[in-house]
């Protein structure tokens, strides 16, 4: 009789901390209902950050934010997918970015989702600008080049590469740095090898500029 006390005993007491629980550990308490808002929340502050940094004109760019939701591991420098397509009025050659710089452009919509080409991709071909320089943004093996800049240019290590606004992807985005300079075959023009500014390896969330 008394070992079945003690069990209602503990029943109870463990009830009781049921109970309590919240009181207790002091667990915070999560409205569902706030989720969206703190999701909405999130976005604005991406938003704001990525404005801000690369000094986009949010009245002249749409900025829309997505996340990467594959990227295969046998095409790691080629190409991701994102979680946003034609359901949000993306089109091939709107332009990805993160709050470092310039990522790629989008290469194919789908209905849900879309694929991008990373400027390591070896199908880019982007208008950029050193300087008051002009010249095309390339892509061998993995690595950046700028081509097309004649060797009276002043070029120097360590010069930023932008957009240059001549096409229609939007000026003065940061694309990278000059590391090596030197000339063609011909020594009529350089051949530039780019420092991305963008961590190739640490992709997440990024930005569509419309």
């Amino acid at each position: 009789m008394l070992k079945k006390n003690w069990f209602y005993i503990a029943l109870i007491i463990i009830y009781l901390l049921f109970l309590g629980k919240d009181f207790l550990f002091k667990l915070p308490k999560v409205n569902i209902d706030n989720l969206p808002a703190i999701k909405e929340n999130f976005y604005e502050a991406e938003y704001e950050k990525l404005t801000k940094q690369l000094d986009l004109k949010i009245n002249k760019y749409e900025l829309l934010y997505s996340k990467i939701v594959y990227r295969d591991i046998y095409e790691f420098y080629d190409n991701i997918t994102i979680l946003k397509g034609k359901n949000a009025e993306l089109k091939p050659g709107n332009i990805i970015i993160n709050n470092e710089g310039l990522i790629g452009v989008i290469n194919k919509t789908y209905e849900n989702y879309s694929t991008v080409n990373l400027l390591t991709n070896k199908d880019t071909n982007i208008s950029v600008k050193i300087n008051n320089s002009y010249g095309i943004l390339r892509s061998s093996n993995n690595k950046l080049y700028v081509e097309n800049i004649k060797l009276l240019d002043e070029i120097g290590e360590n010069d930023k590469v932008y957009t240059s606004g001549l096409t229609s992807t939007p000026e003065n985005i940061l694309v990278g740095t000059v590391k090596n300079i030197k000339k063609d075959n011909l020594e009529l023009e350089y051949i530039i090898e780019i420092t991305p500014i963008v961590n190739f390896h640490n992709l997440n969330y990024v930005g569509v500029v419309k």
